[in-house]
């Protein structure tokens, strides 16, 4: 059995937790890995659980003697500072996260991981990196004072680096508040509590030392970071960044190899701002609501009903404040759609709604979310239809409206189906179906550059537009088993040139989608 201590290492496709393929001057934090065989697997893990046990009992004790106040334990007032007691507050609320990764080139071995995350939620809903997450066979949170709980995972987004799990610990949590990044202050104070090299709940501090940052993690591209000085080690992944009110403004992510004190974070505000999607719980479920709500307020405010929605026919209005759904308190929009999680069509909604002076109840039947119809399967040929365009473009054009410079039969939606002699300005659409293998939840990714866009029947599945470098982008569908129509379009405008459409679904993990799931019709 080889001990590995991996801090500090470039990312690479398949190294330790989430070590994928990067930036050059980005680092997955979160790469403190054991390999070892499945035999001494259990004593491994108890190993580990009796240290993780032990650091995490003993920050639980000093949280509770330090609840008695400075006075009261003898600490003299002037070391028990502001930023102390944020950080005694903070603790209940960060859990420190050990996976173990099947490898897939290697049976009967594993990698165990470390990373962080914190409680977003009195019911065990933690907030962390999807790279901490990957090739997971099984997890663990530690939190302060309490024996390790197992974890499952809600809903994970790559594309964003983002993931919710969840643990069951038979009594409400303490979350972590959750801020705002809007007005965020060069050289305002900041902490970092997290899980470096597997030493469970340390602490770092620092200031905001940089805005609107952007960086690569696992090949996704990640706009709009705040960039800090608190120390970031491996394991540190996915924990969060706080401010001096005790707020979460930040999801810490990656540093730059080639410097010091230059570590990245994604912002709260970001999170906030793409929360629907990772759950996307009418997707996940099957089941309709129509309700929007406001992302960014200290309140569950509605800001969009669906006409003929199941939510607009029991008389929820935009403007209404959810304050209670199905018993349980709403103070934003992250709690109102953790409330929807494994809810299904039939299920009846109790809500109270704040109209202006008013309170309003109301009840909602959640209806059945509809799919498209699967197309007959008759005349269907392996492979795709291309045409290929020439122009320049800083967005997608409407290529049905240009003439094609060529045309013809692919196995697979590729940058190479067509290409002009500089391999710049020039477009691509591709059409056909693509055949889904069992019914269920499917999400999509286009990693490109420049802009692509896939389509699934008349439904934007992923929009990956815009000049960038490669940056993969990705969205969730619901499809029934069979073919469905696809349509995937790409332009290239200058520099390198890169298309590939992957997939993931129910019983597999992210893939390029198989030569064998593309169709077309003569």
């Amino acid at each position: 059995m080889r001990l590995l201590f991996l801090f500090g290492q470039r990312c690479q496709e398949g190294g330790g937790t989430g070590c994928r393929r990067g930036g050059a001057n980005s680092v997955i934090a979160g790469s403190f890995c054991e390999a070892f065989h499945v035999q001494a697997m259990i004593r491994v893990l108890l190993c580990i659980s009796c240290v993780f046990a032990v650091l995490s009992g003993s920050l639980g004790w000093a949280h509770r003697t330090g609840e008695e106040g400075a006075g009261e334990t003898g600490i003299p007032e002037a070391r028990y500072t502001p930023m102390a007691r944020v950080i005694e507050q903070s603790l209940p609320a960060v859990a420190s996260l050990q996976v173990v990764q099947a490898q897939q080139d290697a049976p009967g071995v594993f990698t165990m991981g470390v990373g962080s995350a914190s409680v977003i939620h009195e019911e065990g809903y933690l907030l962390t990196n999807d790279h901490v997450l990957f090739r997971m066979h099984q997890g663990q949170a530690f939190l302060s004072g309490r024996s390790p709980l197992p974890f499952r995972v809600i809903a994970r987004m790559s594309s964003e680096d983002l993931a919710v799990i969840k643990v069951d610990s038979g009594e409400a949590l303490k979350p972590l508040p959750i801020g705002r990044s809007d007005d965020l202050l060069l050289g305002e104070p900041v902490i970092i509590i997290g899980n470096p090299g597997g030493l469970a709940h340390s602490v770092s501090t620092g200031i905001v030392s940089g805005l609107n940052r952007s960086t690569a993690v696992g090949g996704s591209f990640l706009p709009r970071m705040v960039q800090t000085s608190a120390a970031v080690s491996g394991g540190n992944s996915g924990g969060p960044l706080i401010n001096a009110l005790g707020e979460q403004i930040g999801v810490v992510t990656s540093k730059k190899l080639d410097g010091e004190n230059i570590n990245f974070a994604i912002t709260v505000d970001r999170v906030r701002e793409m929360f629907p999607a990772l759950l996307s719980a009418e997707l996940r479920y099957g089941f309709e609501l129509g309700v929007e709500v406001d992302m960014f307020t200290l309140s569950g405010k509605v800001n969009e009903v669906e006409e003929g929605s199941p939510a607009a026919r029991a008389g929820v209005q935009p403007g209404d404040v959810v304050v209670r759904l199905n018993g349980k308190g709403i103070r934003n929009g992250i709690d109102f759609h953790l409330a929807l999680i494994e809810r299904k069509p039939g299920d009846r909604l109790q809500m109270t709604l704040e109209r202006g002076d008013e309170t309003v109840p109301v009840e909602v039947e959640l209806g059945e979310l509809p799919m498209m119809e699967p197309v007959p399967e008759e005349g269907l040929k392996n492979g795709l239809k291309y045409e290929g365009f020439e122009g320049k473009w800083d967005v997608l054009p409407d290529f049905a409206a240009l003439e094609a410079e060529e045309s013809g039969e692919v196995e697979f939606p590729t940058e190479e189906a067509y290409m002009t002699e500089d391999g710049e300005n020039y477009g691509l659409r591709f059409r056909g179906f693509i055949k889904v293998p069992k019914e269920g939840l499917y999400t999509f990714y286009t990693a490109s550059d420049d802009g692509s866009r896939l389509m699934i029947g008349d439904q934007v599945v992923v929009n990956n537009d815009g000049l960038h470098s490669v940056l993969k982008r990705g969205g969730l569908v619901r499809l029934k088993e069979g073919a469905h129509p696809v349509e995937v379009t790409f332009f290239e405008q200058g520099g390198g040139e890169e298309l590939e459409v992957s997939w993931e679904g129910p019983g597999f993990s992210t893939q390029p989608v198989p030569a064998e799931a593309w169709f077309y019709r003569e």
